[in-house]
């Protein structure tokens, strides 16, 4: 049994662990031929890290920031996965640029600049001005709400801080963050519940573009009584069992695959390599989708509702990561397929639109997710929030913003 899955187990009770040993540990069999390649688009660049994208998965603008999540309040055991047995891997921080928001014709100012926070702050007001999702109406019939986002988005996050005391009301308990990783579970909810009044710098390192918002959303929990769960195992460790997939798929050296995961990603979608590409797809799509779902489910007390911030490739949607894979993509599953498997009814919903890190943030996440953004050209011509269903179990809501160049598109 790989050390990943070992980790995981220590998070379940015995009973659990039986049920779900056998999804977290998927065949290595060698996949059969390929047949013609199939791209797919991701949500954000992959380049930079692989939180994003993959989870819209691990690779997206910037995989520190990307991976909130919003829990309920039951205080449920603490997480399994303790802190003395992973060491987080440390990501590199990048310089700070002031956040990006179509509505306004002027470049934003510089984080330098005199009146910075409050620019930040207005313009957070303005975007969140209307969440429109119909929260009560989905959480009537679905035991969790999956909303899919780049992780270069400031909207996904200050959406949810907002929402955060409505969603509430509605049922919902906790709250599930892609970006926040295992081994600070206790610390977040230590911070949660009132115990600690201050929340370690550390366990916002994953998303360093987007710390503030962040910190609002957590602030936001604190005050809701809702409980954040941290959905994530620290990256390395998924780069480490990609590679050891890979080399038991196609027979070559566990050296020759070991990579951070942006690299590995990357390689996944300039060309196709028979087991390599489908040993990532096992891992940074059904494997975490997986894991997510278990951690999810398990912090949910019996008709308790939970609301997710994950990677758009990991909710049910118009379009997905870009990894050059032969067959239908459904294969490698959503999270939502595995909280079905655990019982559980979600709605996955896209977010587009309303404020990202950057202009470049905002320009890739367009040029990524083509369909998502000609539905929410349809859906607010005139750049206002709006929801949209777009499936009995899915949905998309454009958080404000026109979206120039996809007006006409179909």
């Amino acid at each position: 049994m790989s050390g990943l899955v070992a980790a995981l187990l220590l998070g379940f009770n015995a009973a659990a662990s039986a049920a779900v040993v056998g999804r977290l540990s998927p065949s290595i069999a060698t996949a059969g031929s390929p047949v013609p390649i199939l791209s797919l688009t991701m949500s954000g660049p992959v380049g930079t890290s692989f939180a994003p994208a993959l989870t819209a998965s691990i690779s997206a603008p910037s995989l520190q920031g990307f991976s909130p999540v919003l829990l309920p309040a039951p205080v449920a055991p603490a997480a399994a996965v303790q802190p003395s047995l992973i060491v987080p891997q440390a990501l590199a921080a990048h310089a700070l640029p002031a956040p990006y928001s179509e509505h306004g014709a002027r470049g934003p100012p510089k984080a330098s600049d005199e009146g910075y926070s409050a620019f930040v702050a207005n313009g957070v007001a303005r975007t969140v001005r209307d969440w429109a999702v119909p929260s009560d109406e989905i959480l009537e019939d679905h035991d969790a709400l999956l909303v899919g986002e780049n992780h270069g988005s400031l909207a996904s996050v200050t959406e949810l801080a907002r929402a955060l005391p409505g969603l509430s009301k509605a049922g919902v308990t906790v709250l599930g963050i892609e970006g926040l990783k295992r081994p600070n579970q206790e610390a977040v909810d230590a911070y949660v519940s009132g115990l600690a009044d201050v929340l370690p710098a550390e366990v916002l390192l994953f998303s360093p573009r987007r710390r503030e918002a962040f910190a609002g959303l957590l602030k936001s929990a604190r005050e809701t009584g809702v409980r954040v769960v941290a959905l994530g195992l620290p990256l390395d460790l998924w780069a480490r069992e990609a590679a050891e997939l890979a080399a038991a798929k196609t027979g070559d050296p566990f050296s020759t695959f070991m990579r951070s995961p942006g690299d590995q990603l990357y390689r996944a979608q300039i060309g196709y390599e028979p087991g390599y590409n489908e040993a990532v797809a096992e891992v940074y799509l059904t494997r975490r989708n997986q894991s997510m779902a278990a951690f999810l489910a398990e912090a949910m007390a019996s008709g308790a509702k939970a609301v997710a911030l994950v990677g758009q490739n990991h909710v049910e949607g118009a379009d997905a990561v870009t990894l050059k894979l032969p067959g239908d993509p459904a294969r490698w599953g959503s999270m939502g397929v595995e909280l079905a498997r655990l019982g559980l009814k979600a709605f996955s919903l896209t977010l587009t639109g309303g404020r990202f890190v950057d202009a470049a943030g905002a320009r890739d996440d367009r040029e990524a997710r083509p369909a998502s953004y000609a539905r929410a050209a349809q859906a607010s011509p005139g750049g206002a929030p709006a929801f949209t269903r777009t499936g009995s179990n899915t949905g998309l809501f454009h958080a404000g913003g026109t979206v120039p160049g996809v007006a006409a598109a179909h």
